[in-house]
């Protein structure tokens, strides 16, 4: 068992089990009364609803409005998502499962490389079916709104698309002191949702230009994330 879970109690165990399966019953119930406005929908149709030959896809987005696209993705197949080593991250994986997410454990901070190992194999084990994978990139602890590179190498070792996306909303609880200022929508109201064009990664580009694609893909993803701020008039 992996170190993570063996040293939990049985009751912590249970606890964690039963936790996992409200919070999942009520992040659909609170978030199904949400409407949904995507302004480039023609990119979330052809890489995510109907990619059945595009290729491989993997999600950056910020830790911010990490909690509505964990629901909003629910529904893709072959989805996988990276959860740290923590008794959080337990139960975050726990209702990932139940949301129809495979997980992977480990973060920047505690275990990354065993999780893009594991998430490397997750898509090959798939056999060329269309793979989702997302987390947040400049996740766990921040600071906020700084790209990591983590998830723009695997998409460069797995041949992926990388695809920036933000959303905002009309209407917000905003967690002011979170170090990302986490933000969940109000039971119906309306969140905002774009994405950025995706990026193609050569398999021998040079770190000098990684370093470059990072910045670029930091810029990108901040900026769609004050356009949505901006459509749904939102202010931190």
């Amino acid at each position: 068992m992996a170190e993570f879970i063996k040293d939990l109690t049985l009751m912590e165990r249970f606890k964690i089990s039963f936790v996992s399966l409200i919070a999942s019953w009520l992040i659909q119930l609170w978030f199904g009364t949400v409407r949904v406005k995507i302004i480039n929908k023609e990119i979330y149709e052809k890489y995510f609803v109907n990619n059945n030959d595009k290729g491989n896809v993997i999600l950056g987005s910020w830790h911010r409005h990490i909690i509505f696209v964990f629901y909003f993705f629910r529904k893709i197949k072959n989805g996988i998502i990276m959860v740290s080593r923590s008794k959080d991250g337990e139960l975050i994986s726990r209702v990932g499962n139940r949301l129809g997410y495979a997980t992977a454990r480990g973060s920047s901070s505690k275990g990354g490389r065993d999780a893009l190992r594991a998430i490397i194999a997750f898509i090959k084990k798939a056999g060329g079916k269309p793979i989702f994978c997302g987390t947040a990139v400049d996740g766990p602890k921040g600071p906020a709104r700084i790209l990591k590179k983590g998830l723009l190498v695997l998409a460069k070792s797995t041949g992926s698309y990388f695809i920036p996306m933000a959303c905002s909303g009309t209407k917000l609880i905003t967690f002011h002191k979170a170090w990302d200022k986490t933000i969940i929508p109000y039971p119906f109201s309306r969140m905002i949702i774009k994405f950025g064009e995706p990026i193609v990664i050569p398999k021998d580009i040079s770190e000098e230009e990684m370093e470059k694609l990072r910045i670029k893909a930091e810029k990108i993803l901040n900026k769609i994330t004050d356009d949505v701020d901006k459509i749904s008039g939102y202010k931190v």
